[in-house]
Protein backbone atom coordinates (compact mmCIF):
# COMPACT_ATOMS: atom_id res chain seq x y z
CA UNK A 1 0.00 0.00 0.00
CA UNK A 2 2.82 2.30 0.76
CA UNK A 3 4.65 1.83 -2.19
CA UNK A 4 0.90 2.90 -4.25
CA UNK A 5 0.67 5.85 -2.25
CA UNK A 6 4.09 6.70 -2.84
CA UNK A 7 4.11 6.48 -6.61
CA UNK A 8 0.52 8.31 -6.87
CA UNK A 9 2.62 11.39 -4.37
CA UNK A 10 5.45 11.42 -7.27
CA UNK A 11 2.69 11.27 -10.08
CA UNK A 12 1.17 14.32 -8.10
CA UNK A 13 4.61 16.02 -7.51
CA UNK A 14 5.54 15.68 -11.14
CA UNK A 15 2.32 17.35 -12.04
CA UNK A 16 2.30 20.16 -9.86
CA UNK A 17 5.96 20.62 -11.21
CA UNK A 18 4.84 20.37 -14.68
CA UNK A 19 2.23 22.67 -14.58
CA UNK A 20 3.57 25.51 -11.99
CA UNK A 21 6.85 25.45 -14.89
CA UNK A 22 4.33 25.20 -18.24
CA UNK A 23 1.27 27.31 -16.91
CA UNK A 24 2.27 29.22 -13.66
CA UNK A 25 -0.77 28.05 -12.20
CA UNK A 26 -1.44 24.74 -10.53
CA UNK A 27 -4.68 23.12 -10.16
CA UNK A 28 -5.75 23.20 -7.16
CA UNK A 29 -7.00 19.31 -7.09
CA UNK A 30 -3.71 18.25 -6.73
CA UNK A 31 -2.71 20.17 -3.64
CA UNK A 32 -5.44 18.61 -2.18
CA UNK A 33 -4.45 15.60 -3.51
CA UNK A 34 -1.19 15.92 -2.99
CA UNK A 35 -2.16 16.80 0.86
CA UNK A 36 -3.93 13.56 1.38
CA UNK A 37 -1.85 11.05 -0.37
CA UNK A 38 1.12 12.87 2.21
CA UNK A 39 -1.06 12.60 5.25
CA UNK A 40 -1.54 9.15 4.66
CA UNK A 41 1.87 8.11 3.84
CA UNK A 42 2.79 9.90 7.39
CA UNK A 43 0.12 8.30 8.69
CA UNK A 44 1.04 4.83 8.03
CA UNK A 45 4.70 5.13 9.31
CA UNK A 46 3.87 6.82 12.73
CA UNK A 47 1.51 6.32 15.77
CA UNK A 48 -1.92 8.19 15.94
CA UNK A 49 0.06 10.73 18.89
CA UNK A 50 3.40 11.18 16.99
CA UNK A 51 0.80 12.46 13.94
CA UNK A 52 -1.02 14.65 15.32
CA UNK A 53 1.82 15.89 17.23
CA UNK A 54 3.94 16.61 14.50
CA UNK A 55 0.90 18.05 12.44
CA UNK A 56 0.73 20.51 15.44
CA UNK A 57 4.50 21.53 15.28
CA UNK A 58 4.29 21.78 11.57
CA UNK A 59 1.49 23.45 10.86
CA UNK A 60 2.69 26.20 13.85
CA UNK A 61 5.90 26.46 11.84
CA UNK A 62 4.70 27.15 8.92
CA UNK A 63 2.16 29.66 10.62
CA UNK A 64 5.29 31.61 11.83
CA UNK A 65 6.93 31.31 8.53
CA UNK A 66 3.84 32.90 6.61
CA UNK A 67 3.46 35.42 9.56
CA UNK A 68 7.22 36.71 9.52
CA UNK A 69 7.06 37.02 5.46
CA UNK A 70 3.34 38.79 5.52
CA UNK A 71 5.15 41.25 8.33
CA UNK A 72 8.20 41.93 6.06
CA UNK A 73 6.19 42.45 3.23
CA UNK A 74 4.28 44.93 5.14
CA UNK A 75 6.80 46.73 6.84
CA UNK A 76 9.65 46.47 4.46
CA UNK A 77 8.55 46.04 0.83
CA UNK A 78 5.03 47.95 1.62
CA UNK A 79 3.13 45.53 -0.70
CA UNK A 80 1.01 43.00 -0.14
CA UNK A 81 1.42 39.30 0.98
CA UNK A 82 -0.18 38.55 -2.40
CA UNK A 83 2.29 40.19 -4.33
CA UNK A 84 5.47 38.28 -2.96
CA UNK A 85 4.34 34.38 -2.89
CA UNK A 86 1.18 32.73 -4.42
CA UNK A 87 -1.51 30.75 -3.06
CA UNK A 88 -0.14 27.55 -4.64
CA UNK A 89 3.43 27.88 -2.99
CA UNK A 90 1.78 28.21 0.67
CA UNK A 91 -0.43 24.99 -0.01
CA UNK A 92 2.96 23.32 -1.40
CA UNK A 93 3.76 24.07 2.75
CA UNK A 94 1.06 22.75 3.92
CA UNK A 95 1.32 19.69 1.56
CA UNK A 96 5.16 19.33 3.08
CA UNK A 97 4.00 20.42 7.05
CA UNK A 98 1.63 17.28 6.79
CA UNK A 99 3.69 15.16 4.74
CA UNK A 100 6.47 14.17 7.09
CA UNK A 101 7.49 14.44 10.74
CA UNK A 102 9.06 17.27 12.38
CA UNK A 103 12.85 17.44 11.50
CA UNK A 104 12.13 15.78 8.14
CA UNK A 105 9.81 18.32 7.18
CA UNK A 106 12.20 21.05 8.47
CA UNK A 107 15.34 19.82 6.61
CA UNK A 108 13.03 19.33 3.30
CA UNK A 109 11.45 22.48 3.61
CA UNK A 110 14.84 24.58 3.90
CA UNK A 111 16.85 22.24 1.27
CA UNK A 112 14.02 22.40 -0.92
CA UNK A 113 14.29 26.29 -0.69
CA UNK A 114 17.85 26.62 -1.22
CA UNK A 115 17.47 24.06 -4.45
CA UNK A 116 14.85 26.35 -5.62
CA UNK A 117 17.04 29.06 -5.32
CA UNK A 118 20.28 27.66 -7.04
CA UNK A 119 17.65 26.13 -9.33
CA UNK A 120 16.26 29.85 -10.46
CA UNK A 121 19.89 31.32 -10.97
CA UNK A 122 21.09 28.71 -13.25
CA UNK A 123 18.14 28.96 -15.29
CA UNK A 124 17.30 32.83 -14.58
CA UNK A 125 16.87 33.38 -18.01
CA UNK A 126 14.18 30.71 -18.93
CA UNK A 127 11.89 31.93 -16.46
CA UNK A 128 9.36 34.64 -18.40
CA UNK A 129 8.38 36.66 -15.46
CA UNK A 130 10.63 37.68 -12.35
CA UNK A 131 8.58 35.31 -10.38
CA UNK A 132 10.15 31.88 -8.84
CA UNK A 133 7.96 29.21 -9.73
CA UNK A 134 8.30 27.72 -6.07
CA UNK A 135 5.86 25.21 -6.18
CA UNK A 136 6.75 23.75 -9.36
CA UNK A 137 10.76 23.95 -8.05
CA UNK A 138 9.77 22.69 -4.11
CA UNK A 139 7.34 19.85 -5.67
CA UNK A 140 10.82 18.61 -8.21
CA UNK A 141 13.42 18.57 -4.98
CA UNK A 142 10.76 16.17 -2.98
CA UNK A 143 9.84 13.99 -6.09
CA UNK A 144 13.72 13.63 -5.71
CA UNK A 145 13.94 13.14 -2.53
CA UNK A 146 11.19 10.85 -2.12
CA UNK A 147 12.84 8.87 -4.77
CA UNK A 148 16.40 8.92 -2.65
CA UNK A 149 14.56 7.53 0.21
CA UNK A 150 13.59 4.46 -1.72
CA UNK A 151 17.02 4.03 -3.47
CA UNK A 152 19.00 4.89 0.34
CA UNK A 153 16.52 3.19 2.77
CA UNK A 154 18.59 4.51 5.48
CA UNK A 155 17.59 8.60 4.99
CA UNK A 156 14.04 7.50 6.71
CA UNK A 157 12.23 10.53 5.76
CA UNK A 158 9.45 9.58 7.76
CA UNK A 159 11.27 8.50 10.91
CA UNK A 160 13.04 11.70 11.66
Amino acid sequence: MRIGLEILLLLTLFLIYRQDIKDRRVTLGLFVLGILLGGMLHFLHQNTYVFLTGLIINSTLILIIISVLYGYTKIRLKTGLDKVIGSGDILFFILLGVSFPVVSFVVLFVLSLIFSLLISIIFKKRFDRKAIPLAGLQSLFLGLSLIGNRIIPSLELFAL
